[in-house]
Parts: structure tokens; C-alpha cells; sequence
């Protein structure tokens, strides 16, 4: 199956609604983490197809954002808007998304459509994702992934709708 930029960039959007939905049932955290990291990668792939259409089938989420081309795209805003402190601005939503991509990057990977809530919670534990959280860490763990998950889709969505207007 052959997919298009915008296949990509709108199953990035049913992912995240879907893996907020899972999430909020409370019964599926594994699964509300794999569809949220999937979001993510999605919309890197979207803006990455946008630029070269090669298929990449690695899931590396920091490798995938270089690839993307979504940094560059703020380079270019501010280039056009010329606006004082315009670079001060794209430098800090550049460190923004790769800190976001970052902190899914830790908690997400390709294989937990596989895993169980037990073996991630095992992951979590190997990880040292559960020192000092009280309650329900594998919860707290999905809701960051989720948190991070949502921002970079938020962002992509505005970069994707100014794109398609330029």
C-alpha cells in the first residue's frame, strides 16, 4: 500500500484522537502510547514525504524529525516575517519540538503494539520511569507520552495549514 503526505498527515490526527480516547477508558495505557507515538510518527513521515518521497522504514522519532523538514519550516517563517526577535522565537519552538520528540522517543517504540501492560510496566521499571511516582505509573508514563504527543501534532497542524496556504 502507497501512502501520500496527506494520508499521513491525517491519520497523525486519528491517532492522537484515538490514542486520547483509549486513554481516557483507562483500560488500554500500552495501546494509548503505541497510537500516540504512531500520531508522532506519522506527521514526521507526512512533512518527510513532503520533502522525499523514499520510503524510510525505520521508526526513530529524532531521526525522523531531521528528515522531516519541520524545523527548517520555522527558519523559513522567520525569514519571511523579518520580525525582531523572530529567530529568538523559531531557535525556542525548534528546542521545544525536539525536546517533545524526545521525551516520546523515550517512552515509545515500534514494538509496543506488542506489548502487554505488564511488560511495558517491566519496561517502565528497567527504565527507571517509576522511581518516585505515586498511583498508577504506568498511567503517569502514558499521559506524558500523550501530553508531548498532542503538542507536536498541535504544532504540526499549524506548520501543515500554513504550508498548504503558501
Amino acid at each position: 500500500m502507497q501512502f501520500r503526505a496527506d494520508q499521513y498527515f491525517k491519520v497523525s490526527l486519528e491517532r492522537m484522537d484515538q490514542a486520547r480516547r483509549i486513554f481516557d477508558d483507562g483500560d488500554g495505557y500500552a495501546l494509548a502510547m503505541y497510537c500516540g507515538g504512531l500520531a508522532v510518527e506519522s506527521l514526521l513521515r507526512a512533512f518527510r514525504w513532503s520533502e522525499d518521497r523514499s520510503f524510510e522504514g525505520r521508526h526513530d522519532l529524532p531521526e525522523l524529525l531531521k528528515a522531516s523538514g519541520l524545523l527548517r519550516v520555522d527558519e523559513e517563517d522567520r525569514r519571511r516575517d523579518q520580525v525582531a526577535g523572530a529567530e529568538d522565537r523559531a531557535r525556542k519552538v525548534n528546542l521545544d519540538l525536539r525536546v517533545e520528540v524526545n521525551s516520546v522517543a523515550a517512552l515509545w517504540h515500534n514494538n509496543l503494539r506488542y506489548a502487554s501492560e505488564k511488560s511495558l510496566m517491566a519496561f517502565l521499571k528497567s527504565a527507571g520511569r517509576t522511581r518516585r511516582l505515586k498511583g498508577d505509573a504506568l498511567r503517569k508514563n502514558a499521559r506524558e507520552l500523550l501530553e508531548s504527543a498532542q503538542r507536536i501534532i498541535n504544532r504540526g497542524q499549524i506548520l501543515w495549514v500554513s504550508r498548504k496556504r503558501s
